[in-house]
């Protein structure tokens, strides 16, 4: 029902979608959840496989363990995250969102399906956490978020049955590129309204969106 489409994108783009699409399909190692787990104990398991991944770029690769287990003290309260936001400020303008890609991709073959669903859903909820964070940095900010959305959107189910969280990303998607201070802004607008389209694929007769949407840790 969903086709995913990259004609419109960039060449860069397209390159980072092809290697998530490799790394999705890599052979999983045998990282494996137990069933029933709750949502902190998935969590505190993707939380030992990024910390266990050994990454050039260690900065990085920290601060998303950091941030995982931030996550499961600070459910439903989002801005208790920021003062972890604040101490790793200069990492977040170091050209995080291409960090963050690189990063990502290497992890991917470490993950079995369900800790990959779960790090998508906290990459969506940690780029509108931290946009919302962007005091005085908003450009460089709306960066980052567009970058968790369009990381996390390859590794989201969009099936019938499992389209939520993915349609939500696509909605997230279509209002950061909306007001996205980089770029051309008539490009900026055919993205977003082509996001728009994806999500109303899953979402009826639903409004542009006006905030960022947080993923349910379950859909």
């Amino acid at each position: 029902m969903h086709e995913r489409t990259l004609a419109n994108l960039p060449s860069r783009r397209r390159q980072n979608s092809h290697s998530f699409k490799v790394a999705l399909e890599r052979p999983n190692p045998g990282w494996i959840t137990r069933e029933g787990q709750e949502s902190t104990d998935r969590q505190r398991t993707l939380t030992e496989a990024i910390a266990l991944y050994h990454s050039t770029d260690r900065p990085t690769t920290r601060f998303l363990a950091t941030v995982l287990q931030e996550m499961e003290k600070v459910q439903g309260n989002p801005t208790a995250l920021y003062p972890t936001l604040a101490r790793h400020d200069e990492l977040l303008r170091d050209r995080f969102a291409e960090r963050l890609s690189r990063v990502v991709i290497g992890i991917l073959p470490t993950l079995s399906p369900k800790q990959t669903l779960e790090f998508a859903t906290v990459l969506v909820n940690l780029g509108g956490q931290i946009w919302n964070y962007s005091e005085g940095k908003k450009a460089d900010f709306i960066e980052i978020a567009i970058s968790c959305g369009e990381t996390a959107l390859p590794m989201l189910p969009c099936s019938r049955l499992q389209s939520q969280r993915w349609g939500a990303t696509h909605d997230n998607l279509a209002l950061a590129y909306s007001e996205r201070l980089q770029g051309d802004r008539i490009d900026n607008l055919a993205r977003s309204f082509s996001h728009y389209q994806q999500a109303s694929q899953v979402f009826i007769r639903h409004p542009f969106p006006q905030h960022w949407r947080p993923l349910l840790s379950r859909p």
